[in-house]
């Protein structure tokens, strides 16, 4: 079972997996059924396990690593680092341990280390490797035109409301705005694709 804090440094086995070598480890549960993913950061190489399924991937055949976040619908927001090795690997780090349909444990500080030492250890390999902050573009101007769009209907039912005078509406639009504005703007703001240095990690796609 992934542990509340989700880092180690070499103790413990987690999800009755033998226990680790040295290194430091992080674990974490993205989904509710099945096995958590378990990550050992151990000199140049990350090894992995996720589900059945394990490997290791030397950091100089890191060729891309993106960092996103995603708000909480009913908990905690989730950041995201996904690592794309040059042989096609694709491994995913959350922030999130999904312990029932509606709750979570948030690792956000463990993730936060172990993300930076991960960064640390992949610099003398920075020239080969693509840094990515945010959403890819197209996705990131997808979202922006759909929030423009949501938002000029939500003006233009609550200008209809207020003009037929009904205040009912009126208010509910009015109480709904930016309860739907404020995450949306915070995911885009945060999500913004620009590229990055491992030596300078964004702050807005780390925990604090």
């Amino acid at each position: 079972m992934t542990t509340s804090t989700g880092l180690s440094f070499g103790t413990g086995p987690a999800d009755g997996a033998p226990p680790p070598e040295d290194g430091l480890n992080y674990s974490f549960r993205p989904r509710l059924i099945g096995s958590g993913s378990r990550f050992r950061l151990d000199g140049e190489t990350l090894h992995w396990t996720v589900g059945a399924r394990s490997g290791a991937l030397h950091l100089r055949d890191v060729a891309r690593v993106r960092l996103s976040y995603h708000p909480g619908q009913l908990a905690s927001p989730n950041y995201e680092t996904v690592i794309h090795g040059k042989a096609g690997e694709k491994l995913t780090i959350g922030s999130l341990s999904r312990t029932s349909i509606t709750s979570v444990d948030d690792h956000r500080k463990a993730y936060a280390a172990f993300i930076a030492a991960l960064h640390g250890a992949l610099q003398p390999h920075a020239g080969g490797i693509v840094f990515d902050g945010g959403l890819s573009p197209w996705r990131w101007w997808l979202m922006s035109g759909l929030a423009v769009i949501t938002a000029l209907g939500l003006v233009a039912v609550l200008a209809s409301a207020l003009g037929d005078a009904d205040w009912t509406v009126g208010a509910l639009i009015a109480v709904l705005c930016p309860l739907l504005a404020w995450p949306l703007w915070e995911m885009l703001w945060r999500n913004r694709p620009e590229p990055y240095s491992p030596s300078a990690l964004p702050g807005r796609l780390l925990p604090s």
